[in-house]
């Protein structure tokens, strides 16, 4: 069967509880272990079965690419598994980020039909330190091993921590051992900064040399990338490639202050009007860049491996970690299966970005989004919703022509493009025009 990977999801699991306490994870630096900070995990705030009716591969115009992760350890949300049951049964592929030890929900998975568990994608954290203290590792080593041989794709990976720089050599012994090859690295992240620094005392000419034996292409890459800017590309973050909560139903371009998309889990027969990051990076470096780029290719003219070369290891008997299908949805980044945006429809992509956030739009904007309005204003009325910032400055800058129009046919243009799935059954109950988003005026001409 041939698979084309439509959008990447990267899913926040309302979690905080875990069973580690590793030095350098999110958990512990946000003050989140033994119920200090967040609760332990948030009940969905919708039933599963319409949160996967929100995520269906006829609304997100195919086959999605879906990665779950938890602050803590993701298998301990009461609710996980009945959720990638359903999202499985719709075709789409599942990752899950998991510290191995979670043995019953391990196994609940390897018992699913092997069409579905083969596209179940499981990213082991190799949390030796704990693992070890808590005596636990020969218990991961036969999840991962079991994992395996169940036809499951998957990775393991350490975090490159300073705590661990010490037992290297034991680590790389311990791998071999188990596993015949080395595992993968990432990186930890100060995520309490503003500048998302690496996680290290370290200088970074010492800590890529300590690691790099490791042979690692996930690490490599994400050394490679890390610190950039990346503001003068154009990216296509909220188009191809979000960030979900799965606690509120928020999509959203990317992380932090980026831009909602819209509460998907509301209103589900409502389509989803996607709306690109463009030039507008709101982080000051893209700390995940491995996925965004060589699994999504969110900003395409950046290049990088595929995926698959970030991910495989090929063990001594031939066997590999990743498995078709994913070997063949790993090769193609989810951008190949896209067409770009014209210039116009950058230039109106950046407006929205600018507009959304009090910033003066491009100068051409203006030019193209009177075009787009001359194709629609031919037969129909146009109005402007909502009394905000972004209705003014359209008011004030675009041609009354467009707006003073007495034509029988009469179309709407909702500014508050996040909150359109809500505001357009309000509006539906006082008129029988048309009601659109203001993103997808680019598309109704």
């Amino acid at each position: 069967m041939l698979y084309k990977i439509k959008r990447f999801i990267d899913c926040h699991v309302p979690v905080n509880l875990c069973n580690f306490q590793c030095d350098y994870c999110t958990v512990g630096q946000w003050r989140a272990i033994d119920g200090k900070g967040p609760e332990k995990y948030t009940l969905f705030k919708y039933p599963v079965e319409q949160m996967a009716a929100g995520l269906s591969k006829e609304r997100m115009g195919g086959i999605c690419s879906i990665n779950l992760c938890g602050n803590g350890e993701t298998f301990l949300h009461p609710q996980l598994l009945e959720l990638v049951e359903l999202l499985l049964k719709d075709g789409h592929f599942v990752s899950i980020v998991t510290n191995g030890t979670v043995t019953k929900s391990l196994e609940y998975l390897y018992n699913l039909d092997y069409e579905m568990r083969s596209r179940i994608f499981l990213k082991f954290s190799f949390h030796y330190i704990e693992l070890k203290k808590k005596n636990l590792l020969e218990k991961y080593f036969r999840n991962v091993h079991n994992a395996h041989k169940a036809g499951l794709s998957l990775t393991v990976e350490l975090v490159a921590s300073d705590s661990n720089v010490a037992l290297i050599d034991e680590i790389k012994q311990v791998c071999m051992k188990e596993f015949g090859v080395l595992c993968h690295l990432t990186d930890p992240r100060a995520n309490t900064t503003n500048d998302i620094r690496h996680l290290t005392e370290m200088p970074m000419d010492e800590h890529i040399k300590v690691w790099s034996q490791f042979e690692s292409a996930l690490f490599d890459y994400r050394q490679a990338t890390w610190g950039q800017n990346r503001k003068a590309h154009f990216c296509y973050g909220g188009v191809w490639s979000f960030n979900l909560d799965l606690g509120t139903g928020r999509l959203k371009q990317c992380y932090r202050d980026a831009k909602t998309v819209q509460y998907i889990f509301e209103n589900v027969e409502e389509p989803i009007h996607f709306v690109p990051r463009g030039h507008f990076c709101s982080l000051p470096h893209c700390f995940n860049s491995h996925v965004f780029d060589c699994h999504a290719g969110a900003v395409p003219d950046i290049k990088s491996p595929e995926y698959i070369e970030l991910r495989n290891r090929v063990l001594p008997d031939g066997t590999e970690w990743v498995k078709e299908p994913y070997k063949t949805i790993y090769s193609v980044k989810v951008c190949e299966n896209h067409k770009q945006y014209t210039e116009p429809e950058k230039i109106f992509a950046d407006a929205m970005m600018a507009l959304s956030s009090g910033i003066e739009p491009p100068v051409e904007f203006k030019a193209v989004f009177e075009a787009y309005l001359s194709d629609i204003s031919i037969n129909k009325k146009i109005e402007l919703y909502e009394d905000n910032e972004f209705t003014k400055w359209l008011k004030d800058n675009i041609s009354d022509k467009f707006f003073g129009k007495e034509n029988n046919e009469r179309i709407i243009i909702v500014t508050s493009f996040s909150d359109f799935a809500q505001i357009k059954p309000q509006i539906e109950k006082e008129t029988d025009a048309e009601i659109v988003s203001i993103v997808d005026i680019p598309y109704l001409s």
